[in-house]
C-alpha cells in the first residue's frame, strides 16, 4: 500500500521524482525488512538453541517443558520485536518521503 501510494503520488502529480524522495521511499522500507528479517532470526536462533540444549541436560523432564516453554516465549518475542521494527521504519519512511517529496 505504501509503494502504492507514493508510486500513484509521485506519477500522477508530475512532480520531479528527485534523490531524496528515491531514498527515503526505497531506503527505509528496505531497512524495516532488514531490522525484520534480523530480529527474527537472532530469536529464532536463540528459541532453538533452547530447545535443543534441553535434550542434553540431565533431568531431562523438568528442564524440557521448562526450555519448551521459554523457546516459545522467545520466537513469540521475535515476531513481536521485528514486527515492531517493521512498522516502526516504515511509519518513519512516509512522513520523511512526503517531506522530502514535497519540499524538494
Amino acid at each position: 500500500l505504501f509503494f502504492l501510494f507514493s508510486f500513484f503520488f509521485s506519477f500522477f502529480h508530475f512532480f520531479p521524482f528527485s534523490l531524496s524522495s528515491f531514498f527515503f521511499l526505497f531506503f527505509f522500507p528496505f531497512l524495516s525488512l532488514l531490522f525484520l528479517f534480523f530480529f527474527f532470526l537472532f530469536f529464532s536462533f536463540f528459541s532453538f538453541f533452547l530447545f535443543f540444549s534441553s535434550f542434553f541436560s540431565f533431568p531431562f523432564f523438568s528442564s524440557f517443558f521448562f526450555f519448551l516453554l521459554l523457546s516459545f516465549f522467545f520466537s513469540s518475542l521475535s515476531f513481536s520485536f521485528s514486527f515492531f521494527f517493521f512498522f516502526f521504519f516504515l511509519s518513519l519512511s512516509f512522513p520523511l518521503f512526503l517531506f522530502f517529496f514535497l519540499f524538494s
